[in-house]
């Protein structure tokens, strides 16, 4: 088993419900996806999902696709990503957007939450592929957040993540950052910033490939600024 996957065989992954049915509709239209184990069942449900996000605009741009394939090759290797490009093809073709909510009832049930974190995080690293973000696609990653048990402050933070170092609300973005309103104390930054720096520690998220664990490392660097520069702002 390649040791490129975002999750070890998940402790009760299972075949049954809307993942199950989508391998099984594939399989019956004689895509061929290989030995079916609970690594793929998982892996095709991140297929679904970021197709949810990349149609979300109306638009399917090569710079969006191009994220994804390259995700997933640095992730499961490209023999394996071959067989699920296969499948993205296919999704991006059909409509899906009826499972999107018992799919992430799925994924809730058997994943950790660090893990969903880390499939918000990766969404929207989709959905700026192209260096805009579109309100619609923005919707549909809070409505995929939603179902995967992801608070609206935690959902607020990693978006925050994605705005532009530029932006006139640099500092505003830093305290979202945090999950903090911008009145907020010194001690209550404080206090946010070591809850948050255990949240997003890379050592919380176990048994996946070095590409994921440097997503983690993204946002526990992203948080550690955060941190400084609002207290460099009330220096």
């Amino acid at each position: 088993m390649s040791k490129g996957k975002w999750l070890g065989a998940a402790a009760g992954w299972f075949f049954g419900g809307p993942i199950g049915a989508i391998i099984g509709y594939y399989i019956g239209k004689n895509v061929s996806i290989g030995r079916v184990d609970q690594n793929k069942a998982f892996e095709i449900s991140l297929l679904v999902l970021s197709s949810a996000v990349i149609k979300a605009d109306g638009k399917i741009l090569n710079s969006e696709l191009d994220y994804v394939k390259k995700f997933f090759i640095k992730t499961f290797g490209s023999q394996k990503s071959n067989q699920y490009f296969r499948i993205f093809n296919k999704l991006n073709k059909d409509d899906f957007s009826g499972k999107i909510r018992q799919i992430c009832l799925q994924i809730n049930s058997h994943i950790n939450h660090s893990t969903r974190l880390e499939i918000i995080h990766f969404l929207f690293g989709v959905a700026f592929a192209d260096n805009n973000i579109d309100n619609k696609e923005i919707l549909i990653i809070k409505k995929i957040a939603g179902y995967l048990n992801i608070n609206n402050y935690d959902f607020e933070s990693i978006q925050s993540m994605f705005l532009s170092n530029n932006s006139s609300n640099t500092l505003e973005r830093y305290f979202k950052i945090l999950e903090l309103p911008s009145s907020a104390s010194d001690k209550e930054i404080k206090r946010a910033y070591r809850k948050m720096a255990i949240k997003y520690h890379p050592d919380k998220i176990q048994g996946v490939s070095d590409d994921i664990k440097k997503l983690a490392e993204e946002k526990f660097l992203l948080v550690k600024q955060a941190y400084e520069e609002i207290m460099k702002s009330r220096s």
